[in-house]
């Protein structure tokens, strides 16, 4: 039996838990799966499954950062493969999984996010590496939203190659995307509640990421689904700001102040937007004239 053990962390009813508990059955010692408020029916027919182990977490976990780095102490094995339960490990993935572990303290693997029924292959999505097979004391992870974990020793990166990506199925669909949004936004917001934070500091961050994602990352590559995902990235800055600013009793802004930053804001994305649209080709040449016309009088 492989020296690995697989902690997944889930709650509520997750539509592909058993797709991804039957993708690593065959390469781990054992599963152990976090219930941090799974339904009942869900931990009933998990209990069917004699290799998995289920601890109840008794805390709110807004979002799985906050255990990562405590959940490493259940697992009995050297090596450790982190899953989320709406990602599956392919064929070709699980053996190489099992032929390349034990030579790297860690292993980074790509991942194929699946959002509103297609695989994002742009706007940053792809290869999205993430590390998820590892020593269990060769990986640090941070309690912060969204962090990167900290690695040392011999590392193996794996290629951007389909076949050897965890299929990630994302979203489902833009309400459980806002619903998901809505929560990160809270918590991150409770963060910064301890530090200043502006209204001109959400919105560049909204920008950036919409400029980073649909034309520098080429999301309109992916249509309809690269906009609009890059558009609800641009949106969770803001609204982190929002929350930050209901949490201090909606305090009083000065006027001015907004104005100032909603006119940066507008006018950065402007010529943001026409700059990358000329760089990637995506207007014709004599669109690109008028618009370096309008860039004068602006």
């Amino acid at each position: 039996m492989n020296d690995i053990t697989a902690i997944i962390v889930a709650k509520d009813s997750p539509p592909h838990i058993f797709e991804a508990v039957a993708s690593i059955r065959d390469i781990v010692n054992e599963i152990v799966i976090l219930d941090i408020g799974l339904q009942q029916e869900i931990i009933e027919k998990l209990k069917d499954n004699k290799n998995i182990r289920i601890v109840p977490i008794k805390k709110d976990i807004p979002y799985v950062e906050l255990i990562r780095e405590e959940s490493k102490s259940y697992a009995k094995t050297e090596y450790l493969l982190f899953l989320d339960p709406d990602e599956i490990i392919t064929q070709a993935l699980a053996k190489k999984i099992i032929d390349e572990y034990k030579k790297y303290d860690y292993i980074s693997m790509p991942r194929k996010n699946i959002i509103f029924g297609k695989w994002i292959e742009h706007a940053r999505w792809w290869p999205d590496h993430q590390i998820r097979v590892f020593k269990k004391n060769a990986v640090i992870w941070d309690k912060k939203l969204h962090s990167k974990p900290t690695a040392n020793g011999n590392g193996l990166t794996l290629d951007a190659n389909e076949n050897l990506a965890i299929t990630h199925h994302n979203y489902e669909n833009i309400t459980e995307y806002l619903m998901k949004m809505i929560r990160y936004a809270k918590s991150e917001a409770t963060e910064k509640s301890k530090t200043e934070y502006r209204l001109g500091d959400a919105l560049k961050d909204g920008l950036n990421e919409f400029i980073s994602r649909y034309f520098a990352g080429e999301g309109y590559k992916d249509g309809m689904h690269g906009f609009v995902l890059s558009f609800l990235q641009l949106m969770y800055y803001p609204l982190v700001y929002f929350y930050f600013w209901e949490m201090k009793k909606y305090e009083t802004v000065n006027e001015k102040k907004v104005v100032d930053e909603t006119h940066i804001f507008t006018k950065k994305l402007f010529f943001e937007t026409q700059h990358w649209l000329g760089a990637k080709k995506l207007i014709s040449f004599t669109m690109q004239l008028k618009n370096k016309f309008l860039n004068k009088l602006l």
